[in-house]
């Protein structure tokens, strides 16, 4: 007999494979990875590194990083994430159905183990889907190059981390709203433009000087899910800017913050799922 966590976790990514969601994100990355080689064998692409290098500041190694980092710079950021937010939306409120939510619970299985066994397969998918379209590009760049920059592919990491954050909240509004549709629109409104704008919160404080909006900024952003930093995180360690000039707390801020809300969510999600009655 299967263990019932795993056997939740796989009836979890049949969801993912029936809803065609993930299918068509397979679909679209490996149209991207197709298109990698037969891009970089185009000869205007091929003559602007020799372009490049009239300029005596110019180095190859830093023209592969800008190509790697144009791969995980905003606009792909917030494609890929809506992609995720857009499957993952589903997940709760499709178990909670009626007849679906009884079956699962006449079986012996905690309610807590339901709903981990939702989180981590949610965030295994997600980690496959990256590995999928991360690891092909870098390779692909690297023997076109020459230029194996390794730090690359720790945004498969990031990104899974940065997902796990968000997916966190999704479960949540799931259980609450038991609506796919609710769950989708409060998430991707979180995601942006909300934790958007509060990523941009120390500009924003230059045009703002009522302590009153200041706090109600910092209270929400410290609330929030903070995907956007985690982002520049993301970059930052990849093309080697990341530093603890700002102090330790305040340099991984970001991280430690969002693993106190996936906890937090976490737990209340199980408390709420446990103490409620179907």
């Amino acid at each position: 007999m299967a263990n019932p966590f795993f056997a939740l976790m796989i009836n979890t990514f049949k969801e993912a494979f029936a809803r065609k969601v993930l299918l068509f994100i397979f679909i679209l990355f490996s149209v991207i990875i197709i298109l990698i080689p037969l891009i970089i064998n185009l000869d205007a692409v091929e003559v602007i590194p020799y372009m490049l290098q009239s300029d005596p500041n110019f180095s190859y190694d830093k023209f592969v990083l800008t190509v790697e980092l144009a791969f995980i710079s905003q606009v792909p950021f917030l494609v890929l994430m809506m992609i995720f937010i857009i499957m993952a939306s589903s997940f709760v409120p499709s178990m909670l159905q009626k007849g679906y939510v009884e079956f699962i619970l006449s079986r012996p299985i905690s309610r807590t183990t339901i709903i981990l066994s939702k989180y981590i397969a949610g965030i295994a998918i997600v980690f496959l889907a990256m590995i999928y379209i991360i690891f092909p590009v870098w390779l692909i760049i690297s023997i076109k190059t020459g230029v194996w920059h390794f730090k690359f592919l720790y945004s498969i990491f990031w990104f899974t981390f940065i997902f796990a954050s968000l997916y966190s909240l999704i479960i949540l509004t799931g259980l609450i709203t038991r609506s796919s549709i609710l769950t989708l629109i409060f998430n991707l409104i979180i995601f942006f433009p909300i934790s958007a704008v509060f990523s941009i919160r120390d500009t924003i404080y230059k045009f703002i000087s009522n302590k009153v909006i200041v706090f109600i900024f910092d209270f929400f952003y410290y609330l929030l899910p903070k995907p956007w930093d985690l982002r520049s995180m993301c970059e930052s360690t990849i093309n080697g800017s990341f530093n603890l000039e700002s102090g330790f707390f305040y340099s991984f801020q970001p991280i430690i913050t969002s693993i106190i809300f996936i906890i937090t969510i976490l737990s209340v999600s199980i408390y709420y799922f446990s103490n409620k009655d179907y």
